[in-house]
């Protein structure tokens, strides 16, 4: 009697899609120049490879995964992820790729979503708990369910703020999450993210009268983007020369825990100011409500001079 492995196998093959014919040539050309010095012709190549359901592509982007720029190894595995049910693919070499990846790489969240489609996603899901030291009441399915769904918003940004905006709206509804994992995760993407700055310069920008707490977010990840090491100063002129938008930075430390929150974004005179962390903006000539990232409470950061003054 035949197994249960070997019906299920049967039961895949009779209900998966016919193929659609390959253009041979133009695949062979990609397989080159996913291989090329170009990192962005990498990075096209291993996008347009994800319209090749066959093997040999297959292998090729399961190589990619392996690249040594994050963005093309973050295109090999969506493009791993679209075509996994019509092509064989080197499960092993995507899972090294897992094991090699960074914890705070755009393209780990992607690999783990390309192997849960191929296999082995249990596996993938451990190497991940394992990455970010989780114990046992802080990993769960559910919770890497929700990084791999932020990853994929993550795929409908764009240099189009207009085009972008529903899956930025749902990333930046996170920022406050309850959770501090999902705090730091979508921080951390928006802020690696290549299209991020610009719309979130302008959403900064629109907000800071009517929500400021919000405001301060989307300066908070612009300046992540700009100083992930934390420095506790960061002035305009740095910013506009790195990222082109003119805003400063500084650091408070929390009201309730006491840790030092950086990227806190402030006008340029804020850097020659005392800023002090307090419970509430109580008679502060100027306060910003900052999230702390570490114990998740609000507090104020205070200014007894208001800085946007001359």
């Amino acid at each position: 009697m035949p197994s249960l492995k070997r019906i299920g196998e049967h039961v895949r093959r009779l209900i998966r899609p016919r193929r659609l014919a390959v253009d041979e040539e133009e695949q062979s050309r990609l397989m080159g120049r996913i291989r090329a010095s170009d990192v962005e012709l990498r990075r096209q190549a291993a996008e347009a490879l994800g319209a090749f359901p066959t093997d040999a592509a297959a292998a090729a982007l399961a190589e990619a995964t392996h690249d040594r720029d994050v963005h093309v190894r973050e295109m090999a595995a969506r493009s791993l992820r679209g075509i996994g049910r019509d092509a064989r693919v080197p499960v092993t070499l995507v899972m090294d790729a897992l094991q090699l990846e960074p914890l705070d790489s755009p393209a780990l969240y992607p690999l783990v979503s390309a192997l849960r489609l191929l296999g082995p996603g249990e596996a993938a899901e451990r190497v991940v708990i394992e990455k970010h030291g989780w114990g046992i009441a802080r990993a769960s399915k559910s919770k890497i369910d929700e990084m791999v769904a932020l990853r994929e918003k993550l795929v409908e940004f764009s240099g189009d703020a207009v085009a972008m905006k529903p899956a930025f709206d749902e990333l930046f509804a996170r920022l406050d999450d309850p959770d501090p994992d999902i705090r730091q995760d979508v921080k951390g993407s928006l802020a690696s993210n290549r299209y991020s700055v610009r719309p979130l310069w302008e959403i900064y920008n629109e907000l800071l009268e009517t929500e400021p707490r919000r405001a301060v977010m989307a300066g908070r990840v612009i300046g992540h983007r700009l100083n992930p090491h934390g420095l506790p100063r960061v002035p305009v002129g740095t910013t506009m020369t790195k990222l082109g938008v003119p805003i400063a930075f500084l650091t408070c430390a929390c009201a309730h825990c006491g840790r030092e929150n950086p990227n806190i974004p402030v006008p340029q005179r804020g850097l020659d100011l005392p800023c002090t962390g307090r419970l509430t903006a109580g008679s502060a000539a100027y306060a910003l409500e900052v999230l702390c990232d570490f114990c998740g409470n609000y507090f104020a950061a205070t200014f007894d001079q208001d800085p946007r003054s001359p």
